[in-house]
Parts: structure tokens; C-alpha cells; sequence
């Protein structure tokens, strides 16, 4: 009985000693400033906050990543301590699932943002009937328009307020969002403005533009989708047949694994799938 609770005594302490070590190995790394631990720490933190910022999150980069070592640290101490692999599996969640979540959710936005680009485009033409000034178009389209293009609108405008011209603003807007359609749009906007152009004709021909565009990607990605859904069940036929076979009569596949033709037949096999499984791929990888 001595032994045994003297045996996990030990274990307890070296868990404890474990991670303390750690912690302070990840603590002095840290703090070298050229270190590459702290340069990579800070780029991290850097990408957290530029992403917080597009999507207009509060909360500071930083203590995102305490938060995430803390529970790394806290996720391998109770693996060691119950003897459980697969928190393994946890401690790489932690460790990724934070900033492929962000970048997932800016994913979402943007297209989002694309899709009430020609509606914006619509309110501001009228806008322009109504009022020769840009700026105030823009005002008055921002107090029509929904999330998320309203919050990008008002941090134009806010931006406008504190002195910056508004080309440079809307400018800034498009380097934000970084999207080629958005991009495009603005570039017309600016464009239009300099020259002394309708600017509210082309910008109603320009949503009409946009509206195409989202018919014909819309057209394409349902027929890339169908050829995806088709790709992944002629992929995964061959393993349900090796099943089915195997549950009928496993014998049937017994030449295959006993001689040097069935290993030819295996490698061939696997060669000619793996290849269609690329080929697939690159056909349906369609850039929309």
C-alpha cells in the first residue's frame, strides 16, 4: 500500500514538474525578444488582432493565445495524469481551432459583403440623384444598409469624420476587405468621381453587372458541388466493394496478398485511384 501511494506521489510530481518546466522553458523562450519563439508569438497575436479587427471583435489578440497555452498546458498536465492519448487530439484543437475559426468566419463575411455589394451600389446610384455629394451618399446608403456592409460603411465614415479624405477612406475600405469584386467596385466609384462621369449610371450598370456575375458563379458552383458529391462516392466505391467481398467470402481475396501478381494488381490498383482522385480534384477545382 506504501509503495503504491509512494508510486503515485512520484507520478503526481514529475506530471506537476512536467509542466512547470514547461511553462518556464515557453516563458524564457518568450522573452527573448529576437528569439524566433517571440517573433513567431508576436506574428501570431498580430494575425489574431488583424482578424479581430475585420470582424470587429473586442477582444485583444493576446489574450486569445494566453488563453490557448493555458489550456494546452492545462489539457497536458490531465493527460499525463489520467493516462489518456487522445488529448493529444485536444491540445492540437486548442492549438488550431482558434485562428481557423477566425479565418473561416472572414471567409464568411466577405462573401457576404460581396453579395450586398450590388445592392449598396443601387442605393448610393439614387443616393447620387438625390444629392451631388458623395459623402453624403454614402451617409445616407449607410443608414439603409444591414451588417455587415453597415459596420464597414460606419467605419468609413467614422474614419472620414477624423480628417481622412474620403478616396484614401474608401480606398482603405477595399484594402480591408480584400476582395476583387469589392475592389472593382470602389476603383469604379473613384474612378467615375475624378472623371466627372454619371457616376449614378455606372453604378447602377455595375450592380446590374454584379447580379450576372452571382447568377453565373451561383450556376457554376452547384454544378461543381455535384460533380465534388459524384467524385467522392465513385472514391470511395472501391473500399466498399473490398468490404462487401470480404464479408461474403474472405477467401476471395486471398490470391491478392499471396503472390507477386496480386501485389502488382494491388500497387496498379491503388496508382490508377490515387490518380483519378488528383485528376477529379484538378477538374473540379473551378475558381469563382
Amino acid at each position: 500500500m506504501l509503495n503504491r501511494v509512494s508510486i503515485e506521489a512520484l507520478l503526481y510530481a514529475g506530471i506537476v514538474l512536467s509542466v512547470f518546466g514547461t511553462v518556464i522553458a515557453a516563458t524564457l523562450a518568450a522573452a527573448d525578444e529576437e528569439g524566433i519563439v517571440r517573433r513567431r508569438y508576436k506574428k501570431y497575436i498580430a494575425e489574431i488582432d488583424a482578424e479581430h479587427k475585420f470582424l470587429f471583435v473586442r477582444t485583444p489578440g493576446a489574450t486569445i493565445a494566453r488563453n490557448q497555452m493555458l489550456g494546452i498546458a492545462a489539457l497536458s498536465a490531465a493527460g499525463l495524469f489520467f493516462e489518456q492519448p487522445l488529448a493529444v487530439l485536444a491540445i492540437l484543437a486548442v492549438a488550431v481551432l482558434p485562428l481557423a475559426s477566425l479565418r473561416r468566419k472572414h471567409a464568411k463575411r466577405v462573401e457576404a459583403l460581396e453579395t450586398q455589394l450590388d445592392g449598396w451600389l443601387l442605393i448610393l446610384a439614387n443616393a447620387l440623384k438625390a444629392t451631388p455629394a458623395l459623402g453624403e451618399a454614402v451617409r445616407a446608403s449607410t443608414k439603409i444598409m444591414r451588417a455587415p456592409i453597415q459596420q464597414e460603411l460606419d467605419y468609413l465614415l467614422k474614419e472620414v469624420n477624423l480628417g481622412t479624405p474620403l478616396d484614401e477612406g474608401l480606398r482603405s475600405m477595399g484594402a480591408r476587405i480584400n476582395s476583387r469584386i469589392f475592389s472593382s467596385a470602389i476603383a469604379t466609384i473613384l474612378v467615375g468621381r475624378q472623371t466627372g462621369g454619371d457616376i449614378p449610371r455606372i453604378l447602377e450598370e455595375s450592380a446590374a453587372t454584379l447580379r450576372e456575375m452571382q447568377r453565373l458563379e451561383e450556376v457554376v458552383r452547384s454544378k461543381t458541388a455535384e460533380g465534388k458529391s459524384q467524385a467522392y462516392v465513385l472514391g470511395v466505391i472501391p473500399f466498399l466493394l473490398i468490404g462487401a467481398i470480404q464479408f461474403i467470402d474472405p477467401t476471395w481475396m486471398i490470391p491478392l496478398t499471396e503472390s507477386v501478381l496480386g501485389y502488382a494488381i494491388i500497387g496498379i490498383s491503388t496508382t490508377l485511384w490515387v490518380a483519378a482522385i488528383l485528376l477529379a480534384r484538378k477538374i473540379l477545382a473551378v475558381d469563382v
